[in-house]
């Protein structure tokens, strides 16, 4: 059995506004390195390929073990990466602190040298999996592995730890397994409880501290970053108090860093220019603060330093974004990845507080390509549905009832979380995808006529039976170039091109296969199709329906790798308006993503480009989400979209948004 499988098949998802923008830390990679004598104190170390570990469970753990990295430079650290594979003690000679990332099993030899590595001092970190051989070295001892009774089972973690300066009362985390451990020395003390969507405790530990190190119960989610990085710059600060002069670095240094505006200078200049008399007044008061923290990082009080520096940051931030203007026409979207909404079995709340925050538009994840949070009697329903009910229904009510527009957003072709047997059924009739190597794919098979004619239908009956403004298309395309080269591919590329095919699938492979080219366009006019039909459909059932996609950014590299060409649907008149999914923390990446998309897209259908505040591989302060939000305006962009509408969102950035951006209310233009 697989360590990782249990994390496969999840999609990574109580202060005042003013007090969450003050926990606000560079979070961007490279920004401001001032750690650069500390970058080969810490180590990461990734697990090794072993019968138990499979290869794809190694690189699960390296993107954990990115994201923690990626924590590590929002507090001014970096750490080193080291594969167990050829760990050495001269590897570990000068390094103060030891992450394990997601290390289920370790050899024998990584346990001796971990073990003489706590004995000389050093300090581990360890998160989510507790191998048998470092729980005693951090005092703990394994009972048992939980995963969540429902959604919001684990929605956060209160904090006690008197002891550590600057550590959070507590930090929002939507876990959904966590391992359970209890400490086996008087020294290894739990200093934070789960607590579940209501605030009730669940009496089960979620962090752990004794002499040798920590234990988190889960990995690190991208939700609250902010308080996380303040977490965690408590913790490490007490491990190794070394390191609180370089976190206090840090801090300060990232104190005048706001949005688009990348130094104290700049912030002045785009506070005193709007002329708003609340933002000159919040912009004196964090330049108080930050003479404050200077003075005390100056005279070697670290800890004082960097909570004033947090301070001094909230002020800045609040006048960056009561800077800002609002427009009258903008779409201003959010997807909703659980379907529920911020808070489940409540819309009424999640639609009442985006119309408050000036949102127009909700794209509520309803349905896959094999389950339903509706009562469909075209796909499985859901255990969203089962526990609380048809989610399209109490959606659509209560945002119509303030103002939001509903896109219901369908996921095609992937059939995660559909039930084992409905698969089953799927596969066995030859309509599931085939990967290069023969390995069968939970995906249907776009050119199988019936896998087409159960997305439109499954589409049409929720524009039939429900009040919708329209259809949001994701994962229309492939999962990549590695599929899908089932045999029905072969027979209907051959059939539409009349080739002969006798090497399959080698002749089509990208790059190397004689017909590789001819494939491509072959596997782009697939999905096109059920964009076009869909469009057609629509269009007859509803002419004011509205169908968009989430699209891939990069273009036309998408093209070629996945089989979406989206440039085409538009120019086609296919859709109303598109996503592009630029999640990037690299606002000059994302400049020239969108640049591109808006060059090539016809000027009558509208672009709205996502901006990942809570992304995988894009996790965005307040102040940087406001930053893509004024590029994209910038740049001449028809609005945006928010990933992904969640607790974090409506705590962190919608009252952002409220002081500027979304002042006022706003008419989407498609």
């Amino acid at each position: 059995m697989m360590f990782f499988l249990r994390l496969a098949n999840q999609r990574l998802s109580y202060a005042t506004p003013i007090v969450i923008l003050g926990c606000l830390l560079l979070w961007c990679v490279g920004e401001v390195n001032l750690a650069a004598a500390q970058g080969t104190e810490i180590a990461i170390v990734l697990p090794k390929a072993t019968p138990q570990v499979s290869e794809g469970d190694v690189q699960y753990a390296r993107s954990v073990a990115k994201r923690f990295n990626r924590l590590l430079n929002g507090i001014g650290l970096t750490a080193a990466t080291l594969e167990e594979a050829s760990l050495s003690e001269a590897q570990l000679k000068s390094r103060r602190l030891i992450v394990l990332p997601l290390n289920p099993v370790i050899t024998a030899q990584t346990a001796n040298l971990l073990k003489g590595f706590v004995a000389s001092g050093g300090k581990l970190f360890v998160t989510y999996t507790l191998p048998d051989a470092v729980a005693p070295l951090l005092g703990l001892r394994q009972t048992n592995w939980l995963r969540q009774e429902a959604p919001g089972h684990f929605a956060s973690i209160q904090l006690n730890a008197p002891d550590i300066p600057d550590m959070p009362a507590s930090i929002r985390q939507a876990s959904w397994n966590i391992t359970v451990a209890e400490p086996t020395t008087p020294d290894t003390k739990i200093i934070g409880y789960w607590h579940n969507a209501k605030g009730e405790s669940t009496d089960l530990p979620a962090l752990s501290v004794g002499k040798a190190g920590v234990f988190f119960s889960h990995i690190f989610l991208p939700d609250d970053i902010p308080r996380k990085m303040q977490m965690l710059a408590a913790l490490l600060g007490h491990l190794v108090p070394e390191f609180r002069r370089t976190i206090a670095e840090q801090v300060i240094a990232a104190m005048t860093t706001i949005g688009h505006t990348k130094d104290f200078a700049a912030l002045k200049q785009f506070v005193q220019h709007s002329n708003i008399p609340e933002a000159n007044q919040a912009l004196k008061a964090g330049t108080d603060l930050m003479n404050r923290a200077r003075t005390a990082y100056d005279t070697g009080i670290y800890n004082t330093a960097i909570t004033i520096a947090r301070a001094s940051r909230a002020e800045f931030s609040k006048a960056y974004f009561l800077s800002h203007v609002s427009v009258e026409t903008e779409g201003r979207a959010v997807w909703n990845h659980s379907g529920l909404g911020a808070y489940p079995g409540d819309w009424e709340r999640s639609a009442k507080e985006l119309a408050s925050a000036g949102v127009n538009i909700i794209l509520p994840n309803m349905a896959w390509a094999g389950v339903a949070h509706y009562p469909s009697k075209i796909l499985p329903q859901s255990r969203t549905y089962t526990q609380y009910g048809d989610q399209i229904a109490q959606c659509v009510e209560a945002a119509h009832k303030h103002g939001l527009e509903v896109h219901v957003w369908k996921i095609t072709w992937n059939l995660e979380g559909a039930p084992k047997e409905f698969v089953e059924k799927i596969r066995e009739a030859g309509r599931t995808q085939v990967s290069a190597t023969g390995q069968p794919l939970n995906w249907l098979c776009p050119s199988h006529p019936k896998n087409v004619l159960l997305e439109l239908d499954s589409i049409l009956e929720i524009v039939t039976n429900y009040d919708v403004d329209g259809i949001h298309l994701d994962y229309i395309r492939y999962p990549g170039s590695h599929a899908c080269y089932c045999q029905g591919c072969r027979e209907r590329f051959v059939l539409a091109t009349r080739l002969k095919i006798d090497e399959w699938p080698a002749a089509v492979l990208p790059k190397t296969g004689p017909h590789s080219e001819k494939y491509t366009e072959w596997r782009v006019q697939q999905i096109t199709r059920l964009v076009r039909l869909l469009h057609k459909r629509l269009r007859e059932a509803d002419p004011d329906i509205k169908l968009s996609a989430a699209v891939f950014g990069w273009y036309p590299g998408c093209v070629t790798s996945i089989g979406q060409d989206w440039i085409a649907w538009a120019k086609s008149g296919y859709v109303d308006f598109v996503c592009p999914m630029n999640y990037t923390e690299d606002t000059g990446y994302f400049t020239e993503l969108l640049t591109n998309q808006l060059a090539l897209m016809p000027k009558d259908v509208a672009i709205y480009p996502g901006i990942g505040a809570t992304a995988s591989n894009s996790l965005l302060t307040p102040d940087a989400v406001v930053e893509q939000i004024y590029l994209s305006r910038d740049l001449g962009a028809s609005g945006w979209t928010i990933f992904d509408y969640s607790l974090d969102i409506s705590e962190a950035v919608l009252p952002a948004f409220t002081m500027g951006v979304t002042k006022r209310k706003a008419k989407p233009p498609h």
